[in-house]
């Protein structure tokens, strides 16, 4: 540009390059996809690398070297580029260029109090030090205990040796003994200042909406703690309370407090300054006791919890506080569950579970096969149609605490159960018979025993065949298994019999003859 100006008056020249040099070079070792590639003679190592998917997780970042004219022209640390940005470490590359990626030789573990808590590569021949690798973890937190940094080291034994290093001494003197060279596998911890401080704590129990151990702040007092917890209950004793004052070297001191003068009144002299550990007890009420409760649910017109006099409620009133059934209700499958049956009859059917057929009698087993087809065990049967349409009285009873009353929205099948060639449920047609149903579930199959055909009402009521007039929708039908026969001792009993009659015949004839 310069010589050319001598030529030109106000000259100026710009160049650009538009195609630069494509070398071919070659990446070898621990990357994902080794080879040869063509590239720009403007990229660098690292670009070289990367085209080669990166090393893998097993491959140097720090002992990268790079070979020319099959000698050994640099060793590239990735790390000085990745994580200070200094491009002097990287090289611009050139036709025949190798580039090998090594396997990592050695590293080391950071955590805690530092920036980049991570693992790091050692580089291979640099004898790093401590301070390196605080250097290489981005420096310290604010929070950082530089008294005391824990280096762990594994022994030729193979047993780790745990020691500490005060980092002040070598903030004072980098040359310090205290900055030890690091070794493979060493595992360094940096503590937390917060660590070292004490939280103090109090703790309330009982009759407060989130009891608990809370953080003892400066003039923390009774009031206080109790807001914290959340309040107190309905049910705690306000006459008096508890305050154990708790010290080591001393028996435990018991602090009575009325918390109706401190909360009502706001008496000062009850409102008690706490110390480290105290524990706050705040009792209940002497026999309260939250009145008990049912719930009704599903199809009835006030579904939800209704309040009931121990010993004194009965079904029916609750039934007609509840506004009666909804047009879609299945009247006779609505059920009463009580947890008091319930823990009764779950162990009789763990029991059964147990058992073979052969080992329970015909009412264990249909006891067995109803309760596989029922899912509330708890259920007491009751004809909800006659107690609530009909106003028979004579299904009425007292309910309990917990019971819970279901009505079901009228499902549209009657299941078909046991053996037949398809169980299931058949659509509901009403004024049809057994032999109906039994014909859409593909008939009985060759061992069923169509004598003993059992049927459960909706009510939970089981019935014979026989006895049943009409179906409606939610019954089930089930059929058992014929029993099985044993020929064998058929045949014996009728060769005994025949020989029996064999004997007294001939005894009659000779007698007869004489």
């Amino acid at each position: 540009e310069k010589r050319l100006a001598q030529f030109y008056a106000n000259f100026s020249l710009d160049l650009m390059l538009i195609n630069p040099k494509q070398v071919q070079v070659a990446v070898v070792g621990d990357v994902r996809n080794p080879g040869k590639y063509v590239i720009s003679a403007l990229k660098t190592v690292l670009d070289a690398v990367i085209q080669a998917g990166g090393p893998t997780s097993k491959g140097s970042l720090r002992n990268i070297q790079l070979l020319r004219q099959d000698k050994l022209f640099a060793v590239v640390d990735l790390y000085q580029f990745l994580m200070k940005g200094k491009t002097q470490y990287d090289f611009f590359l050139e036709p025949g260029d190798r580039i090998f990626v090594p396997l990592v030789e050695a590293t080391v573990s950071i955590q805690g109090e530092v920036r980049r808590p991570a693992v790091f590569e050692l580089k291979s021949g640099a004898r790093e030090r401590l301070s390196d690798l605080i250097e290489l973890a981005g420096g310290f937190t604010p929070y950082a205990l530089l008294d005391k940094i824990e280096i762990s080291r594994r022994q030729e034994n193979g047993e780790r040796k745990v020691f500490y290093i005060n980092y002040h001494q070598i903030m004072e003197n980098d040359s310090s003994e205290a900055n030890i060279e690091l070794r493979h596998d060493d595992a360094v911890r940096v503590y937390s200042k917060l660590e070292q401080l004490h939280t103090r704590y109090v703790s309330i129990y009982g009759e407060v909406r989130h009891p608990g151990k809370y953080v003892l702040e400066d003039s923390l007092r009774l009031s206080d703690l109790i807001l914290k917890a959340g309040n107190l209950t309905r049910s705690a004793y306000l006459l008096s309370a508890e305050v154990a004052k708790v010290d080591p070297k001393k028996p435990a001191k018991f602090v009575r407090v009325n918390l109706q003068k401190l909360l009502n009144d706001h008496d000062p002299s009850q409102d008690i300054l706490l110390e480290e550990d105290d524990q706050v007890f705040i009792r209940k009420i002497p026999e309260w006791e939250v009145g008990p409760t049912v719930e009704v649910r599903g199809e009835v017109m006030f579904p939800g919890v209704y309040p009931i006099v121990k010993d004194s409620t009965w079904l029916s009133e609750i039934m007609e506080k509840a506004g009666g059934f909804t047009k879609d209700a299945l009247i006779r499958e609505a059920t009463l569950i009580r947890k008091s049956s319930r823990i009764t009859m779950d162990k009789e059917y763990e029991r059964l579970k147990t058992m073979s057929r052969e080992e329970m009698s015909d009412i264990e087993y249909q006891y067995f096969v109803m309760k596989q087809n029922t899912t509330d065990i708890g259920r007491i049967v009751v004809d909800f149609y006659k107690l609530v349409v009909e106003k028979d009285r004579s299904e009425d009873l007292v309910l309990e605490d917990g019971d819970v009353i279901q009505v079901p929205k009228a499902p549209k099948v009657v299941w078909v159960t046991g053996r037949v060639a398809r169980p299931g449920g058949i659509l509901y047609v009403p004024g049809k018979k057994l032999k109906y149903y039994l014909n859409k579930a593909g008939g009985p199959t060759w061992d069923a025993n169509v004598r003993k055909i059992k049927i459960t009402k909706v009510t939970g009521e089981i019935l014979d065949d026989e006895d049943v007039k009409n179906f409606v929708a939610g019954d089930i039908i089930w059929v058992p298994r014929k029993p099985e026969r044993n020929w064998w001792t058929i045949f014996r009993e009728t060769i005994a019999v025949v020989a029996q009659i064999s004997t007294v015949y001939l005894i009659v004839n000779n007698a007869l003859r004489k």
